[in-house]
């Protein structure tokens, strides 16, 4: 990771936790940091018995491997628990993956996202967010800012509860933050995929289909549906009932960059037929009803999907092959049941499903 912010309450375990943020590795914030550290979950049983480092475990198995001729743990293993038998692993990647122990996966180059030309620049941002759940008085969230570039590798580190996942949520808009405190912003061109702590739940539907009829039925219309049922993006029946009011956004069908804004191009229904106008974001965020907002994040979403390629034509059985197989599901899973995989590999469909748009973020 290059990131690492864990939460602490910094003292008694029922005060509210304190978001921190750790511009380091995490071996860098574990030299920084060793009290927090040293309170982090240790490695499990099948990884300590690989750790005099004779072999690694299978992790198809659970059985200590002896290393083969060549293939030596290396000297920078340690005798730290759990260190050297990571290391050692580390050290022979090559050979675990010919051997089929490993199953690698290799995600696609998405490119820069248009005006992004570093890698430091930040691509997603949020700045003094609060939340707190319906009916609960105890906020979870108090004054967290985040800042995310292309080059972040994050690691959110904290107790069951300490809003991890709620913090998640936010940052891409499956949760909304408390109204008026904060704003959350994501770069209008960039691709993302989110990949749910429950994101197996949704393939309960799909367990007699095959895993590349799942991938074409979420793609069918060239957009991920998994995305559009995210809450800043989703229209309720009110607010869909809304939009064929005269005066009205009933739709939004441009987009245009002018100097430093980005200008939407809208549709409005009146007496004499229906209108377009342009207006710039600033004043859709601020003088619009929410719904214009989430028809303007969907809009994004099909000019992201037309710039990965999704949008342009259906998704052939072979090129889901192909991809498949970069994720360590060859053919014979891939034409079989989704009920028939294994939990590792139902683990790797929506994974799989999630990069399919190249995304920058995942």
């Amino acid at each position: 990771s290059t990131d690492t912010p864990p939460y602490n309450t910094g003292g008694p375990a029922e005060k509210p936790c304190r978001f921190v943020y750790y511009p380091m590795t995490f071996r860098q914030f574990q030299q920084l940091r060793p009290e927090i550290a040293a309170g982090l979950p240790a490695s499990g049983k099948a990884t300590g018995a690989a750790d005099d480092g004779t072999g690694y475990v299978d992790p198809r198995t659970g059985r200590l491997i002896p290393w083969g001729d060549g293939a030596e743990p290396s000297d920078e293993g340690g005798s730290e628990s759990g260190t050297g038998s990571a290391l050692s692993t580390l050290s022979n990647v090559e050979q675990l993956v010919a051997s089929g122990s490993i199953l690698p996966i290799r995600f696609p180059d998405p490119g820069k996202p248009e005006g992004i030309r570093t890698y430091r620049k930040p691509v997603m941002t949020m700045k003094d967010i609060h939340f707190t759940y319906e009916g609960s008085e105890r906020a979870i969230i108090t004054s967290a800012s985040v800042t995310v570039t292309l080059g972040s590798r994050v690691v959110m580190l904290g107790a069951n509860g300490a809003g991890k996942t709620t913090l998640l949520k936010l940052l891409i808009g499956d949760l909304e933050p408390t109204e008026g405190v904060g704003e959350v912003w994501k770069h209008h061109n960039l691709r993302l995929a989110y990949i749910a702590q429950h994101s197996l739940h949704h393939l309960e539907e799909y367990l007699q289909q095959t895993p590349i009829a799942y991938i074409q039925e979420r793609f069918r219309q060239g957009l991920d549906v998994e995305l559009s049922k995210l809450k800043t993006l989703a229209l309720t029946d009110d607010e869909k009932a809304i939009r064929d009011q005269t005066g009205a956004v009933k739709d939004v069908v441009g987009r245009q960059k002018r100097g430093k804004q980005v200008w939407y191009e809208v549709v409005k229904p009146g007496r004499k037929g229906e209108a377009t106008q342009w207006y710039p974001l600033e004043e859709i965020e601020t003088q619009f009803k929410p719904y214009v907002l989430k028809m303007v994040k969907n809009y994004d979403l099909k000019v992201q999907a037309l710039e990965s390629g999704l949008a342009v034509r259906p998704i052939t059985s072979a090129e889901i092959l192909e991809h498949l197989d970069d994720f360590g599901l060859g053919s014979d899973l891939a034409h079989g049941k989704i009920k028939q995989l294994s939990g590792g590999q139902r683990q790797r469909l929506p994974l799989f499903a999630g990069v399919l748009a190249k995304p920058h973020v995942i």
